[in-house]
């Protein structure tokens, strides 16, 4: 079993709705968590994405565009959980936007999974003439850089497809041609039952339940594929969850706070609590 925490490391405050929930313009904005997952237990620790690295020039310029506030390294919100970066033994990628990849330096010892139709998906979406290139306005080009030496380096495996027990109890189910090229929903098998982190398939609530609660799928308002595709990922999401929406966490969804055990810090930044393992004591009782 793993304990799993949701740790925040940045923020946005306005994000224009219309890019959240496809074709819902003029509705004004939404705030959005940027996080990373830590799971704890097996023997391992292990993180899903890296988030970003606010410290690179390239990547304070992508801040400034997309409103991220807030930020922290690593070392300042792993410390919140008692771990340190070079304790990370495996990063599992959800997807290679620079939100999710851009901070793998930070773990100078971790092992990295991410879809192989990812980063090539990705390296053909760079080779493109420039007026082909909006799809790639979410990429650093230098995280795919860096991503092909860690595969160099034997410290990236590509997974091709679904994967059962990637690692201990972890299971990697694909999701091709959405929102990006090899997007994969990550699902952890707890005794208590499973978790999903589906990444950035969806981005808040209503992507699921529909506006208003309709029950028809919105899908999310950046992609390189169809919004069938998109439609299809979270039908998918579902059906792992036995509709359990509970058990689907959505990174981005800042009601994360308020659906788990949750300590706001002073740097104005969330940790939640979503599972321990037996014989983890709970972060927020000293």
């Amino acid at each position: 079993m793993y304990s799993i925490w949701l740790l925040e490391y940045a923020h946005v405050q306005k994000q224009h709705i219309g890019s959240v929930l496809s074709g819902q313009h003029n509705k004004g904005y939404r705030e959005l968590a940027f996080t990373y997952m830590l799971l704890k237990g097996n023997g391992l620790t292990i993180l899903i994405d890296t988030g970003t690295n606010g410290e690179n020039e390239a990547t304070l310029k992508l801040h400034k565009r997309d409103g991220v506030l807030d930020w922290q390294p690593p070392s300042k919100v792993l410390a919140k959980v008692g771990i340190k970066p070079e304790d990370v033994d495996y990063i599992l990628i959800s997807h290679a936007h620079y939100d999710h990849i851009n901070n793998m330096q930070a773990f100078p010892k971790a092992h990295f999974f991410v879809q192989e139709k990812e980063i090539l998906g990705w390296v053909w979406a760079m080779t493109r003439e420039k007026k082909f290139r909006f799809p790639n306005m979410a990429l650093n080009n230098q995280d795919i850089f860096d991503a092909l030496h860690l595969i160099v380096e034997n410290r990236m495996t590509l997974v091709d497809g679904e994967v059962k027990n990637v690692l201990p109890d972890i299971d990697l189910y694909p999701a091709y041609d959405g929102h990006s090229f090899g997007s994969q929903i990550i699902v952890i098998n707890n005794p208590d039952g499973i978790w999903e982190n589906v990444g950035d398939l969806a981005y808040v609530q209503e992507n699921l339940t529909g506006i208003d609660n309709t029950g028809t799928y919105v899908p999310v308002g950046l992609a390189v594929g169809s919004p069938y595709n998109l439609i299809k990922s979270l039908d998918d999401m579902m059906k792992i969850a036995n509709n359990d929406m509970h058990r689907i966490i959505i990174g981005h969804e800042p009601n994360n706070w308020t659906k788990f055990p949750t300590k706001k810090y002073d740097d104005g930044l969330h940790v939640a609590e979503i599972a321990l393992a037996e014989g983890d004591k709970s972060i927020f009782v000293k």
